[in-house]
């Protein structure tokens, strides 16, 4: 089949229009393209910021019981006594009780004053969130029928302290000897006698 000039002119308008509608289908094809990719942008960081929303609400939580957690320590302390000034005076009423109710022939004691806990109480340091870790060292001697009896004595101190909201008590040393004959007083039972270091833990709000 021949094709002359008369035939192409006749069929300009039909290629202009292919070529045409060609160009419009690879635009609509790019432009496809482009969209599917800027849909795919969109979601991937749709997804990454719905993940980082999720992991601050995550850590926001974690927080959050953190805070609660210390601030029910906070008070808990504080309603035990353990945060304020020293009650000497309910310490020395809760020894006075234990020695009565253990029927200790024989107990001497002497406060030293209150100072700031040193390295060997506490390594990590005085300072805990604000506050002052305290302390006042007891010296104290008793006489005593066996080595029981001051086992039950620093018990039972620790618990009567603890219901009477007062402060935590740490044993820095006891030493137990046996007592000189003639060295207690008549009708007393006592065989020997302890000479213990106690530390008498408080907190103190910092300056």
């Amino acid at each position: 089949m021949k094709v002359d000039a008369k035939d192409l002119k006749r069929l300009q308008w039909a290629i202009a229009f292919l070529i045409a509608m060609c160009m419009v289908g690879g635009g609509a094809v790019w432009i496809t393209e482009q969209m599917k990719q800027a849909s795919d942008r969109a979601f991937h960081e749709a997804t990454a910021a719905r993940k980082d929303i999720q992991a601050k609400l995550a850590r926001a939580r974690d927080e959050q019981e953190e805070l609660t957690e210390k601030l029910n320590r906070f008070q808990a302390l504080r309603t035990r006594g353990y945060i304020g000034p020293e009650r000497r005076l309910d310490w020395v009423e809760a020894i006075a009780r234990i020695k009565t109710a253990r029927r200790i022939s024989k107990l001497d004691y002497e406060f030293a004053p209150q100072r700031r806990v040193d390295a060997s109480i506490l390594p990590g340091g005085a300072t805990a969130g604000g506050f002052e870790i305290m302390s006042s060292q007891m010296r104290l001697q008793l006489h005593l029928l066996h080595e029981g009896d001051l086992l039950a004595f620093l018990a039972d101190l620790r618990t009567d302290l603890r219901n009477s909201v007062q402060a935590l008590v740490l044993v820095r040393s006891c030493a137990i000897d046996r007592l000189a004959t003639g060295s207690t007083d008549r009708g007393s039972k006592a065989q020997l006698k302890a000479d213990c270091t106690l530390e008498w833990v408080t907190l103190r709000e910092g300056k």
